[in-house]
Formats: C-alpha cells, structure tokens, sequence
C-alpha cells in the first residue's frame, strides 16, 4: 500500500457538474488504496458534513476544501483549489466560501468576483493551482502566453504571502500534460513552491463520463444529436479515480514522484474538522442587568400570575421545568422564542395554540408560546425536554402568512447583523434545502437531452404509473415495453436510473430559520439563497443541529388565516370575540362533531376521521383530542374497540390492574405516547427520562435495539415484582403502538384548533364562509359552496347588482364575488365595482363599461357565470346576441339620438337546460352553482313518484330511487334459455351514493341499456335482498326503469314554483307581521340564528322523544318556502293547543342542522293568527 491522497474531487453537490456522489467518493477511494481523500466542490461546501462523517466512519482521511471559482484573464471563469490545513484554516474556508457564494450569486446571475476581490485574511489554507482546464495558468500556456503567466503566478504568489496561503502548483498525471508539467515543474523552482498532482476527479469510473457529459447537456439544455450520443456512450473519460497505486505507478514513469509525495505530505498535515457542538445559543438581549435564567424565571412567574395559577401544583410544575431548563442551558431559547411570539401578537397577528410536544410545557404555557394548560390535560414535560437527550428543544411556531413576515424581519432586526460584502446577516439565516431528481423528472430532463419528443416522453412517464422509482417501474409491463421500443428508450432509461436522485438545484427549507452567536460565515458557510434579504447556511436541517446551532420553524398554516378573517369580519359586526376564552364544552360544537359534519375543519375533514367522529360520538375535549390521536395508522385498528367502550357497548379492561390510571382516560386502550412513557415508568420502574428515552428506542424498529429494550423493560417489570409473564404481554402491546403512537401534547393542540374552527362555523356559520370564500377560487371554492348549502346559508353566484369583488353579503345573503370568476381582468373588475347601481338591463350594463372594457371574452365569462340572471334568465339569448350588443354600444355610446335609432334584432334562443347551466358555470367559475337535474329532480318529482335514496332501501323491500347513471359493466349469459344475452352490473348515483344494480337480460332488453347514453337522468325501481356473496352483503336488482326529459323537468319546476307562490292574502299577512312584529323569512335565518317568522302549518306529527316525552315534527312553510320544525318537549307541554294544519302561526324559530341540506327548525312561543281579524 501506497501513501496517497486525492486533493481534488467534485461531487453531484456541484449542481449538473458530476454524477459522483459523496459515499460513493469516499468508499472508492478508500477501496482503490489511498489514505486521504479532498472533496473539493466548487464554491460550496454543503457536501462537507456528509463527507466528513462519512470519511471518518469508513476510516479515511478527510480533507475538508473548495474550488473557488473566480474571473480572470479574457473574463474566464478559472479555479483555484482550497484546502483547510487547521480549525483557523476551516473558519477561512468557510469565510472563503461564503464570499464566493454572496458575491457571485451562487453561480447564478452575478459577475464572478476577482482574485484580486477576495478576501486579505484567510490563514492557514493551502491554495492549488490545477492543472485541468480551469486553471488560469494552464489557459495561458495553451494560449501561447507563458510570461503572462509568469506575471499571473507573481501576483499569486504576492497574494498567497498576504492572505496566509500555502501556495502549490498542480501537475496532472497523463503523458498527454508532458510539457504543461514540465512548464510548471521549470515555475515551481523559480518562485520556490511546491507541486502536487491534482487528478481532478469528477466521476469514479472511466464510463462514467457519459453521465458527466448528460448532466452538463441538461444544464445548458443542449440536445445531442443520435451520432452524438453513440459517440460519448462509447466514450472513456480521465478523470476518473483510479488505484493508488496505478497513479504511484504512473508519477513514477513521469518522473512526478516528488509531486506525489508532496500530495501526501498536505494530506497527512491537515488537520481541519467539521466543527460539530453541543448547542450553543445566543445570549437574549434585556437590560434588566438579571442573567438568562433568572430573567426567565421572572418572566414565566409573572406569566403564571397572568393566568391565574398560583396554586402550589403548578408552582412546583414551573420550579421543576425551569430546573430542567436551566440544567441543560436552554434559557435563552426560550427567551428568544417567547420574545418572537410575543412580538407577533402584539402586532395583531393571529397564532397557533401550539404544536407538537412543545404544547407539554408549563414554561411555554406562562411565556405565551402555548395557549394550552399541560397541568390540564395531564401533558408531560418530558416528552419535550429530556436531560437524557441532548438535542435542542423544538418549538414550531404556527403564524399567518403575514406574521410570518413581520416575526422574520423582527428576527433579522434583533438578532442579525450586516456583513460588508452584502446586505443579509451573518447571525440570521435560512436553511438550505435540495431539489433531487425524482424518477420521472430524470426521464424528462434525459429525454430532452436524447431529442426525444414530448409525447415520446410523455409515454414514458404515463408507463411509470404509481411506481415511486425507476426499479419499480421496469416491474411494470407497460413499462418495460415502452423501454424496449427503440435503443433511444433504454439509453434513457439506463441513463436517468443512474441520474435520479441527484441534486437539480438548491433551494430553502421553507420554515427553518438559524439564529446564531457567532458569524455563520466562517462556522457553517453562507450562500444567497432565495429568500432576500435573508442569506441562507450551506446546510440542510439534518446537519444544522449537529453544529450546535438555534433552529426554528417558523411555519404558515392556512387555516390561521382563515380564522383571522373571521375574528375580522366577526368583530366589524360589533363582537369581540377572544378563542381563549370561548367554552370547550359547547353542545352545539359536539353535535356538530357527533354527526361528522366536519369537512372545513382542521385535521377532521377527511371521510375517514368524519366516520371515526360519528363511531366516538366526542362529548369532551378529551374524546377530540383522542379521535385526533387515533385517526393514525396503527392506532386506528383501535377505533371500534374504542367506540365500543366508551359508547358502553364494551366492557373496559387493563392490561394490568397498575395501569388503570394511566389507561383510564383512554378506556384501557394505547392511545398516546405518553402513555407508553407512563406505562414504563409506573410498570417497569424507569424514571421518566428513561422511560422516554425507552420509547423513542422501540420507535425506531431495528432489531438489536428492540431486543436490548425488552430485556431492560421486563428486567425492571421482574424488580416491581411482575411476571415475565406479563412483562412480555405488555412489550408486546407497547412495540407496534410506539411508532405510530401520537404525541398527547400534540393530539390536545390540534383539538384546540380544530375546535376553534368547528366554534366559529356553528356559532358564525356566515362569517366562518365569507371567509372560505374570500380564501378559494375554482374547485375548491365549488367545495365550500356545497359545504354552506349543507349549513343552511343563502349563497349566490356573481351578481351585477349585488356582488363586490370578494363575496359579501347582501339582504342577508352571500353572493359570490366578481374575482371568483376565472379570467376576468383586474381592469375589468375595477369597471364593474364602479358601476352606479342598480343596473336594469344588459344594454345599460353595457354602456357603463369604459370602451377598453368592452370586451366579448370578459363579459361571456360574466354571462356564463349567471352574473344577468336576475336581469335575464336566458343565458343562450345573452351569449347569442353578445357581439352585436357589444358593436352596437361602441356605435351609440355617445349619442341618445342614437341609441333610439339603432337598434339590435336580437336572436331568440330557448332556455338553457339546467345541465348546459351547469356546463357554463364550470367554464367561468371552476364549479356549478345551479342544481344538478338529479337535484332538480329529487325536489320536484320526489314526493309524487315516492322516491327515497338507497341507504333508505330495507333488505327485503323494492322502492323507486332518482338517479343518474353513470356507467355499466355488461356480462353474457353462458347457459339457459337466454343463453347469449347480454346483462350488466350498471352503476346509478342518487347524489349521496352510487351503487351497483344487477341487470337481467329481459330487463336489459326491455330498457334498451345498450343506448343508454351516461349521465341519463334516471326514476329506477329497484329491489333489495340479501347476498353474501356480494362484499355489501346484498344485492340490487333493476324491475323498472324510465328515463326523465329535463325539458319536461324543467316545465313541472315551473308548475311547482308557481303552486308555492304565496297568495295575495298571504303576502300581505307577511308585510303586516314584518312591520308589527320584526318577522323576518324562514330563508332568512341562519344556523343557531333565532328570530320571528309567520309560518303555516301544512302537516304536524306527534312522537316520542328518546327519554319518552311527547313531542312533535311539523312540516311548516313560508313564502321562501317549506321547511321542517321540531316542537320539543317543553314547549310542546306549554301549549293550550296543538297547531292545527292549515293554520297560520307567529313563531320564534332557531336554525337547527338538518340530515339534509338546508336546516331545520327549533320553535318557541307558537301563537295562532286568525287571518279573519
């Protein structure tokens, strides 16, 4: 073995300049013999850690460097080659490199600096000249200008004396560099430098250049030609690392032994490390001339006065935390993180109540940090800060896009400061973060490079389906036929499995922010990045801790914004509403949450937590916070056990008598983390510091650790005088539960957030949708409309007459603003909202737009939108005649006398079909406002043809069902008398479900399924018997079908619209009650709203409650139409008579949710009106 050493190597951390990536570089030098091996990247330093850590477990000499890449003779970029000889030499490396990096840019945009330009002081570096094609010297030389560069090595030399470098030059090992080393060898002696042989290493193996050369052509989207491509696939590079002792050999026949000693020689004299460190935080600034700790203790004292817990648990729960606290030197970051929340709410911006295990301190409780009480909910302190563990605290702030901002630039404020070469801080930064390329990103960027076409490309990549890499992929048939189609499609394949993975470009790590003591500069390295004015660490998360430096999130969660607009909105109508001091023990909120009507709430609007809610019926704080907890994998097999016992429908039992305590609350099931520290503690006798550290070891799934685990937990069960016995039922019920096992201080944060929201949505259901409005476009908006239609609100498309440019409401009504329909310009926005209103006619909305506002595409979006359907109906007739309104305006625009004279013969075109409605409406606004024929359908014709939906269908029965149908599976019949025919398995949906419907042959002749085009709209009479072979447990069978005309569907709407038109009598007793008694229309009131309406009665049915009370459900109506009530016990018990059908009454009337959309109604003080007086 030879002692050698590699001094210069990029890796793929030099973005698009080289395959090699570090583990691979470490290992294949340490396999082809040499003792040392450079990671010389250029200008960056982010693949150091990696490197370092890597080399070191491998048993490799590290040797921390760059390539500095600067402007030189012909405005060239060359390099020169850096390495750290010490500590004093890694801090100018790191100095060195975070120059490079602000002043060029990142090698993006920015000239290059000078030599010249580079910092003075940088000690203890060794600086080479390569010998490649980025050298300086070498360009000069190829160009004939040997005394320039004479001249440049003298200015070098000069600058190397004043900058404390080492100066080398660099020979290259090739018969090929002949004269250019003899050239150097003839320098070295005259200026009295060394040489040493730099192989300049971009790939491990010789083939690999191929992968080099493709990443170069993807940077500078160059495209090869197919002569091209067979040419470099062929191809064998050189700078690839060969054996040490191939090189030893090689130095020796080229008589370059004494560079290859002196190679050595700085290898074995470097001494630099990666300076990795316990934590060390900045000193909070206060003037109080008090230390960190004791000002914190002040301050959380102070906090827990503020809130009122003075009581001796809690003195003792702070004492001890603060004890912790201070223990393991983590006062300033909690001083430095309540300061920032503080902040931010003093600036008026909205926060979470906290996330994560954070929530389980009472110091972060009493700074303001956390809205939640831990003592409260049993949260424990050790979850979040271990002495055991020396990592620092996490605290994850959750702000408002906008608190984000202002919290971000109070930090740079207060805790940065300026360097002279550029205007971000050397004390606050943002993290750095990778771009890889993923598997199909490669097989784009490769195929473009090879020429292929888009939808050559595009194939590939559908082939790949749901495959999460390119092995997975080739499994796939679709797949590997489409590789195998040309030698084009493997080259691609074989090129972009080696590509994937690989960085594609630098980025930031979204929420993380480093506040430092010590100039991040010459301790981490900084570069641009891309969040101005902010700099950015050459970092990545995973390494950032390990220097020991302050990390922290600071996040955006929509939802926050959400709530903000609604305190706004809640507050200019004349309440100030605090969250903090709103009651968690609403019953309307868990009713809300017992029926699963929570498809807007945080963490609860998924259909599989909205069924979980509905199987745990939550009555408590506590049940939300474990329907959170339990609605994870792993824990969610739990669910119906769960539900059962707390329901008492299952009896509750331990898995040993001394865990009640701890499994009480969750009815004797695993369901928090803290449970299983909990359970280590009191069963096994670990302390809590143990018991947590006990957890997180079994979380992690390795096998060795697992093993060492169960011995110390029965070990210590077999101590509190357990059987093994039961000691190993216990592990075993621990293992699979701690991985997935949610965090109790998170589970009661979320529950605190999303019980917010549910609050706001019952109690400010209009609000609560303003807001969601204000926040969506398209589908998503088409999602909340829905959602407020479920809730009983009256909500509107754009309106010319009522809509602003956001939703807002009107007569009690929300109308959807004008920005909600896609592709109208802000100019023409501005035009309408400055509009003199009411507008009569479409005619004299035209006139009032400014002439560039005149516009056929912008007022169709307006037309499809249904924004003139209060002006005309018929859409047809306004898109038909649009143009010829449009040139008829710009012609009289400006003459009355015109205007009468000049007239359009306007086409006449029929109604639109509420399915075409439909149509124009997902055109301009991404989703439909107008109700679905099936809708149409179910209300008109509902009644008369007794239809209910399929859930209604008992086993046994036959009933007819509205429905659209959607698509069929037909079958042939092999045997029998209709042996043959065809029959199908067809799929029909009543809105709230589709279902599979079996089809005979005799019916699917006679129905002509055939021809039945998809989305018929369809009365289906339908029979229901059991059928275990079906995974539903039964089986529908068609006997009736007939198709319904929507024309015909809409003429009966018509009919049924102007039967449920109010007498004359009638409207008039609604103007006499509404100026005599404040009535407003049923319509009118909203979720958990009450107020004064006259009513009819048209039905009343009398019923037991469920603690056997009477009661009655009557079926009332207005002029806004008919509605459902319920005469609840006690009222019903203070009547002198029960309302008779037919009459008219004065009611108060509460909005209630109903099972349906729209609401229903709770009524008190009925009192009959005699219309005769």
């Amino acid at each position: 073995m030879v002692n050698a050493a590699v001094l210069q190597a990029i890796s793929a951390n030099t973005i698009l300049a080289s395959p090699l990536k570090v583990k691979d570089l470490v290992l294949g030098a340490k396999e082809r013999g040499y003792g040392a091996v450079a990671l010389t990247d250029v200008n960056v330093t982010f693949g150091l850690a990696d490197f370092y850590l890597t080399a070191k477990k491998a048993g490799i000499k590290p040797l921390l460097g760059i390539q500095g890449r600067y402007l030189g003779s012909g405005d060239q970029a060359f390099d020169l080659i850096f390495l750290a000889k010490s500590q004093r030499g890694y801090k100018s490396l790191m100095r060195l490199s975070s120059c490079l990096n602000l002043a060029s840019g990142d090698l993006k945009g920015k000239s290059l600096p000078s030599l010249i330009s580079l910092p003075k002081d940088l000690p203890d570096l060794t600086a080479i000249v390569p010998a490649g094609p980025t050298s300086e010297l070498r360009y000069l030389y190829d160009m004939g200008q040997e005394s320039v560069g004479q001249t440049f090595l003298t200015a070098l030399t000069q600058q190397a004396k004043t900058s404390g470098w080492d100066l080398c030059l660099g020979l290259y090992p090739a018969e090929s560099a002949a004269f250019y080393n003899q050239f150097v060898q003839k320098l070295a002696k005259e200026y009295s430098l060394k040489t040493v042989i730099t192989e300049d290493v971009r790939y491990l193996n010789p083939e690999d250049q191929f992968s080099q050369k493709v990443l170069g052509a993807i940077k500078s989207k160059k495209v090869f030609t197919e002569d091209e491509l067979r040419a470099i696939a062929k191809g064998r590079g050189s700078h690839y690392l060969r054996p040490a002792s191939e090189l030893f050999d090689t130095c020796e026949q080229l008589g370059l032994k004494e560079a290859f000693l002196n190679t050595w020689e700085i290898a074995e004299n470097a001494d630099a490390q990666i300076p990795f460190a316990k934590p060390q935080l900045p000193v909070f600034p206060q003037t109080t001339g008090l230390s960190s700790d004791d000002y914190l203790t002040k301050w959380a004292v102070a906090g827990l006065k503020r809130l009122g817990l003075t009581s001796p648990a809690y003195q003792e729960r702070l004492a001890k935390e603060l004890m912790v606290i201070k223990q393991m030197g983590f006062s300033d970051y909690f001083l430095i993180v309540g300061d920032i929340v503080a902040y931010t709410k003093k600036q008026g911006y909205l926060m979470g109540p906290g996330r994560g295990s954070a929530a389980g301190s009472l110091v972060a409780y009493a700074l303001g940090i956390t809205q939640i009480d831990p003592l409260k909910y049993d949260l424990l302190f050790e979850r979040f800060l271990n002495p055991a563990r020396s990592t620092m605290p996490d605290i994850d702030l959750d702000f408002t896009a906008a608190g984000r901002q202002a919290a971000m630039a109070y930090v740079q404020e207060k805790y940065g400061q300026r360097l002279r070469f550029g205007q971000g801080s050397d004390l606050v930064a943002r993290i750095l973060a990778f771009t890889t390329m993923q598997a199909k990103s490669a097989l784009e960027r490769v195929g473009h490079a090879f020429g292929l076409t888009k939808p050559a490309i595009e194939q590939l990549k559908t082939a790949m389906g749901a495959a999460n890499n390119l092995d997975e992929a080739f499994q796939q048939p679709d797949f590997r036929t489409a590789v195998s189609a040309s030698w084009l499609n493997q080259l691609v394949y074989q090129t972009a499995k080696k590509l994937s993975g690989l960085p594609e470009d630098t980025g930031t790590h979204a929420p993380g922010v480093v506040i430092s003591e010590e100039p991040l500069s010459s301790k981490i390295g900084l570069m641009t990045g891309q969040e101005a004015p902010l700099w950015t660490v050459q970092q990545t998360k995973e390494y950032v801790e390990k220097y020991g430096l302050l990390k922290i999130d600071f996040l955006t969660l929509s939802n926050l914004e959400m709530l903000e607009q609604v305190l706004k909105l809640i507050k200019e109508r004349g309440t100030d509403l605090d969250l903090l001091k709103i009651r968690l023990n609403d019953p309307e909120v868990f009713r809300l949450l017992q029926a699963g009507k929570t498809a807007l709430i945080f963490q609860l609007g998924s259909r599989g937590m909205q069924d979980t809610l509905r199987q745990l019926k939550p009555e408590s704080f506590d049940d939300l916070s474990a329907a959170i907890a339990l609605y994870r994998p792993g824990p969610i097999k739990s669910v119906p056990l769960y539900a059962a016992r707390k329901n008492g429908q299952s009896p509750v039992s331990y898995l040993d008598d001394s865990l009640r305590p701890i499994l009480a609350p969750t009815y004797g099931i695993l369901v928090y983390q803290e449970q299983v520290i909990q359970t280590a503690q009191k069963f096994a006798g670990f302390n809590l510091s143990e018991a947590d550290i006990f957890r997180q070891a079994i979380s992690q799934k390795e096998a060795a650790v697992l093993e060492e685990q169960k011995a110390k937990f029965v070990k210590g069960a077999l101590k509190q005088g357990h059987s093994q016995e039961k000691a190993l039922e216990i592990f075993r019920a621990i293992e699979p539960f701690a991985g997935y096992g949610f965090n109790h201080s998170h589970a009661v944060a979320y529950a605190l957030l999303a019980y917010w929201e549910a609050y706001l949505l019952v109690h400010y259901p209009q609000e609560f949708f303003l807001a969601q409005f204000g926040k969506s476009r398209g589908k998503d908006l088409g999602k909340y409309y829905g959602e407020a239609q479920k809730f009983g609100l009256q909500v509107f498309g754009p309106d010319i007459n009522h809509s602003e440019a956001n939703a807002s409401v009107h007569n009690g009504a929300i109308y959807l603003g004008f920005r909600t329909v896609i592709g109208l310009t802000n100019s023409f926005i501005d035009n309408l909202l400055a509009m003199k209103r009411p507008i009569t006619s479409f005619s004299a909305f035209l006139r009032q737009l400014d002439e560039q506002n005149l516009k056929e595409t912008q007022i169709k979006l307006l037309i499809a939108a249904g924004a003139f359907d209060q002006l005309d109906s018929n859409r047809n007739n306004l898109l038909a005649n649009c143009q010829a309104l449009i040139k008829n305006t710009k012609m009289t625009k400006k003459s009355l006398v015109l205007q009468d004279m000049l007239t359009v013969k306007l086409e006449q075109k029929p109604e639109p079909t509420a399915s075409k409605k439909m149509d124009l409406e997902r055109q301009s606004l991404g989703f439909a406002i107008t109700k679905s024929p099936l809708a149409l359908a179910q209300r008109v014709l509902g009644a008369s043809y007794q239809a209910v939906p399929f859930t209604a269908i008992a086993l046994g029965q036959t009933a007819n069902v509205l429905t659209i149908f959607e698509r069929k599976n037909d079958w042939l019949i092999k045997k029998g008398a209709n042996a043959g025919q065809k029959g199908s398995n067809a799929y029909f949906n009543d809105s709230q479900l589709s279902e599979k419907v079996t089809i005979f042959s005799d019916e699917y002749r006679r129905f002509k399924l055939e021809a039945l085009p998809k989305g018929t709209l369809c009365l289906i009479r339908v029979s229901k018997r059991n059928d275990q072979n079906d995974p539903r447990g039964y089986q529908l069978i068609l006997r009736e079908l007939t198709v319904l005309s929507e024309k015909k569907l809409l003429e009966k709407a018509r009919e049924v619209k102007q039967a449920q038109q109010p007498k004359p009598k009638e409207k008039a007793l609604e103007q006499y009650c509404d100026q005599q008694f404040q009535t407003v229309r049923l319509r009118q009131i909203h979720l958990r709203q009450r107020a004064r309406a006259i009513v009819k009665v048209l039905a009343v049915r009398d019923h037991l409650d469920k603690n056997g009370n009477q009661m009655a459900t009557l079926s009332i109506a207005d002029s806004s139409g008919r509605y459902r009530a319920l005469l609840f016990a006690e009222e019903f018990r203070s009547l002198k008579q029960k309302p008779q059908a037919g009459s008219y009454y004065l009611i108060e009337a509460e909005g209630l949710p109903s099972q349906n959309a729209g609401l229903d109604f709770k009524i008190y003080n009925v009192r009959q009106v005699n219309l005769q007086k």
